[in-house]
């Protein structure tokens, strides 16, 4: 019944690193410690007392000095500094609200004070139900997941609220102590609409609001597959307002303007579109790859009916073979992946850009080199020198080796929407890559393939072990497109909740002279539009395919 939080005062540092323009004689980053608590926020404990912990990381920890707590007030007891932060509150036997505070401190580092706030007494037989979350939530007309937290103060130990609401179209997944999980489904309707969902318990009530924007309506165009082969044949569906309006509707190819059959046969492989129109309204385009018959098979899904993805976030290692001071970070990611609680988590690119006549230099690891410049510059950790690593497309922070383990538990995503397989070969001088997306939710996705390559042997400076001097996962060629703006490669298309969506990408093969195509693999990552970063593209999840190989999609 209690909510954890932590008021956090993140400290300004400022990390002096290998410079691009001097890759000759770089300097490596300052090992400044930082103290991180999570959650973040206020701890909110009952009027009953009780115990509560929290989790800490001592970023670039210093040997000898251990993390000091201190509180402000009597009523907050058996502070202790051990894995977690643990104390007991005493019960509060006034009839008014207090808060004190615990206080951390780390030697080198910033101090972090936590809100400690309690609840004033309850007479014996009252009840105090407390909404915690924000009371109004506006969702899409495409609808999507969201949660209520609550704090319940009574005699009943354990006590859970009733909880209802009073619109079908929001569901309740799970109720547990502090903490309601609901759905949203898509809207079908052209107006705004508004739904409660309540909590309830012994004749005390809290209402949270849910308002949804009203839909554009428009005919929904389907195909039994969006894949196929030379001869085989598409039969199309057509739906309006979740009905079956197929044999009242027309559907076109979209660059003649024709009506076509259904099914529909094409004869030569394309990429085809289509449209469909009903009651005067006009579907969005479907897009449909009559691929050749040379095209690489896809993996067997081995949980054909299962959504319950694993997330391999996508980590971007800025270095390169004369920066001294890089080995530091492939030693920490190496030894990530050899975690067996960290190795499924996430694919690794390394982007060498810090000196143009490297033998692992591209101008495409350059380009990511500048993206990133600009989506960490407003972090407390820009990304200005090498070693650094970059996380997704849109996580503002330039980590330095003491920071990952942290970074990833924070930006790991536990219940990712969709997952990404493909299976990728070369033939006749060009990349054949069959890619399949699975989604447990209806969104828009882009698509982004790079070509990578492994077994480069150049002496690493700095490095210390042998191993250090075999490059591998070294980014030579964004087969989709790349600038300092986006990196997020082309649209994949829009695919509804519960599907699969396949397509066939071809493109010609490019092997510079220090460049060995037999070493090469495709990296695929996909992305959607992300609320907490203004919709812009944010990945989703990633999946590396060696040439002539397959990558399937990965579950829990």
């Amino acid at each position: 019944m209690r909510r954890l939080f932590a008021l956090l005062s993140l400290a300004g540092v400022v990390f002096v690193a290998c410079e691009t323009s001097e890759p000759e004689t770089p300097e490596q980053r300052p090992q400044t410690p930082e103290i991180a608590v999570t959650p973040s926020g206020i701890v909110n404990m009952p009027a009953a007392g009780g115990s509560a912990e929290l989790n800490y990381t001592i970023i670039n920890p210093v040997e000898g000095v251990e993390l000091e707590a201190t509180a402000d007030s009597d009523w907050i007891t058996n502070l202790t500094v051990g894995e977690k932060l643990t104390f007991d509150v005493e019960r509060n036997h006034s009839d008014e609200q207090r808060i004190g505070i615990v206080t951390l401190h780390y030697e080198g580092a910033e101090e972090i004070s936590i809100a400690i706030q309690q609840s004033a007494a309850l007479a014996s037989g009252d009840v105090r139900l407390t909404i915690t979350s924000e009371r109004k939530t506006i969702f899409e007309s495409t609808g999507g997941t969201g949660k209520v937290t609550y704090m319940l103060e009574c005699d009943e130990e354990g006590a859970i609220p009733e909880v209802t609401t009073d619109v079908e179209w929001i569901t309740i997944d799970t109720v547990e102590s502090g903490e309601v999980s609901y759905t949203v489904l898509r809207s079908n309707i052209e107006d705004e609409r508004t739904g409660h969902i309540t909590l309830s318990y012994s004749g005390k009530s809290a209402e949270a609001t849910i308002e949804q924007k009203a839909a554009e309506l428009l005919p929904i165009l389907t195909a039994n597959s969006t894949t196929i082969r030379c001869g085989e044949s598409i039969t199309f569906s057509v739906a309006y307002a979740d009905e079956d309006v197929t044999s009242e509707a027309t559907i076109y190819d979209y660059y003649t303007k024709s009506e076509v059959t259904n099914p529909y046969t094409p004869a030569e492989a394309a990429e085809r579109v289509f449209y469909a129109t009903y009651n005067n309204r006009t579907s969005k385009v479907l897009t449909v790859n009559v691929i050749p018959e040379y095209t690489p098979e896809l993996p067997e899904d081995a949980q054909p009916d299962s959504y319950a993805f694993n997330q391999r976030l996508l980590i971007v290692d800025h270095t390169g073979v004369g920066c001294g001071y890089c080995p530091n970070m492939k030693s920490t990611l190496k030894s990530l992946e050899e975690n067996a609680n960290y190795a499924h988590k996430f694919n690794t690119v390394y982007a060498y850009s810090y000196n143009q006549n490297e033998v692992c230099y591209s101008s495409a690891s350059k380009t990511f080199w500048n993206y990133y410049k600009v989506i960490c510059s407003t972090s407390y950790m820009p990304l200005t020198g090498y070693p650094s690593a970059t996380f997704n497309y849109c996580r503002n922070f330039a980590a330095a080796p003491g920071h990952m383990k942290t970074k990833i538990d924070e930006y790991w995503d536990e219940n990712p929407s969709a997952s990404v397989a493909l299976a990728a070969n070369i033939k006749d001088g060009k990349y054949v890559i069959n890619v399949e997306v699975k989604s447990a939710k209806a969104q828009n996705i882009h698509i982004a393939l790079w070509v990578l390559e492994d077994d480069i042997y150049a002496k690493q400076s700095g490095g210390y072990e042998e191993w250090m001097n075999n490059h591998h996962s070294v980014l030579r060629d964004c087969l989709t497109g790349v600038s300092q703006n986006d990196i997020s490669g082309i649209d994949f298309g829009y695919i509804q909740a519960n599907t699969t969506m396949s397509r066939v990408y071809q493109y010609d093969l490019f092997e510079a002279a220090s460049w060995n195509s037999d070493n090469f693999k495709i990296i695929a990552v996909i992305s959607s539009p992300n609320e907490e970063f203004d919709n812009s593209y944010e990945v989703i999840d990633t999946a590396i395919c060696e040439i002539g190989g397959t990558a399937a999609h990965d579950y829990k």
